[in-house]
């Protein structure tokens, strides 16, 4: 059966109004229908959606904003969980939203070194989380998308002033939230990607790459309430049905394909302690792997042959680290073309520690592993043994990806 593919194209960073507002401009007036209902069904007081048609740098575009009159704040976690659970959105909606509130929640309290069921949603204001969050999830359960993509990430630049003070663009819980994820700072000297936006791409299960193999079905464009000075501050999704290409791969054709650069050099002469060493600066210096492999040499001399898997962009730089670090007269290069699986993480909490859980994807199949460091410092901390720490881990972000948080 053919996908539904939502693609978020995050030009100008990405906040929780301007993906509603995108979502809801691709799905027309039935959309708006389906949005207004979910909103009134949370049975927040004097809370009302917006919606208006305005035009950024000569693109019109759908912005959303929430109206409070006189309505209490909703400011504990229990509170947020509260309206949710009472809510007349699906069940799916209800636990992805769930989900998606505690791991914003998890997050602010790691930030601030509290208990989850001590913090107080400062930066996000409760009903505006509320309505992005539930109203985004209602939206793409609606248009029936399967898979999500976003591109890379551009996170502003600067700083910006929360409840706690001035702090350093990215925000603490939005560079958190986007744990895994590929960001960029610029082009504004300002925040262009929230906390709300950040926690929508990561409880969206989006995979990071560029624009997907699909058959266009709609575009939509939301509006932030910033002026930014080198272009429209909108966000634009794309929503279509995956495509199967000439080469027989489904879905992303710059992700399922991609081109490399492996570099080699014999060494015979260098201690394995250097060698080491130039392994670990190569792997800093951008390559995707690198290695060794043993082999005999002229005169019988025993040594390795060490491999550098490589982004062609980071050749020059990794070819200058062999020859500095091993004292090397040559390296062959091969250029080569891979098969790539989808990838990207989730974090979940393990025994009161995050633990960071890589998946990937190839025709439905998907894999987990745990980021050994994160998991063995949680499994000192608390005391257990590392393999329950592993497998607690797994699971949970098995049931984040699958039950609570989309692919």
């Amino acid at each position: 059966m053919a996908k539904k593919v939502l693609y978020l194209d995050p030009w100008s960073g990405i906040s929780g109004d301007m993906t509603l507002s995108a979502l809801l401009d691709a799905g027309g007036p039935d959309a708006e229908e389906t949005l207004h209902a979910a909103v009134a069904s949370l049975g927040l007081a004097g809370v009302k959606v917006a919606v208006d048609r305005v035009t950024e740098w000569g693109v019109s575009a759908t912005r959303i904003d929430v109206l409070a009159e006189d309505a209490p704040p909703l400011r504990h976690l229990h509170d947020m969980l509260e309206v949710i659970g009472r809510s007349g959105v699906s069940d799916t909606v209800k636990a992805r939203a769930t989900a998606a509130i505690t791991r914003l929640g998890e997050v602010e309290a790691g930030v601030h070194g509290c208990d989850i069921h001590h913090i107080h949603f400062h930066e996000v204001g409760a009903a505006d989380t509320l309505v992005d969050v539930v109203g985004a999830f209602v939206l793409v359960e609606a248009l029936g998308i399967d898979e999500v993509y976003v591109g890379t990430i551009p996170v502003g630049g600067g700083t910006v002033e929360i409840a706690h003070g001035r702090m350093g663009v990215p925000a603490p819980a939005t560079a958190a939230l986007l744990n895994g994820y590929a960001i960029v700072g610029g082009p504004e000297m300002r925040e262009l990607t929230t906390p709300t936006g950040a926690l929508l791409v990561g409880c969206l299960g989006a995979q990071q790459a560029g624009l997907p193999r699909m058959r266009v079905e709609a575009v939509g464009h939301g509006a932030g309430r910033m002026k930014l000075d080198h272009g429209p501050n909108v966000l634009r999704v794309v929503i279509g049905t995956a495509e199967t290409g000439a080469d027989g791969l489904a879905g992303h054709a710059d992700e399922d394909k991609d081109r490399v650069v492996e570099l080699q050099t014999n060494l015979d002469d260098v201690s394995g302690e250097v060698i080491g060493y130039a392994l670990r600066r190569l792997r800093s210096a951008g390559a995707l792997d690198a290695w060794t492999v043993s082999a005999d040499f002229k005169k019988d001399r025993p040594g390795v042959v060490l491999h550098v898997l490589a982004p062609a962009a980071d050749e020059a730089a990794l070819v200058d680290v062999l020859f500095a670090e091993t004292g090397t007269l040559g390296i062959r290069r091969t250029e080569m073309t891979r098969h790539v699986a989808g990838r990207g993480s989730v974090t979940v909490s393990v025994a009161g520690q995050d633990v960071s859980v890589k998946w990937g994807e190839w025709n439905g199949r998907r894999s987990l592993a745990p980021e050994y460091e994160e998991a063995a410092r949680a499994a000192a901390a608390a005391g257990v043994p590392l393999r329950e720490v592993m497998h607690e881990a797994t699971e949970a972000a098995r049931r984040l990806l699958e039950g609570g948080g989309g692919r």
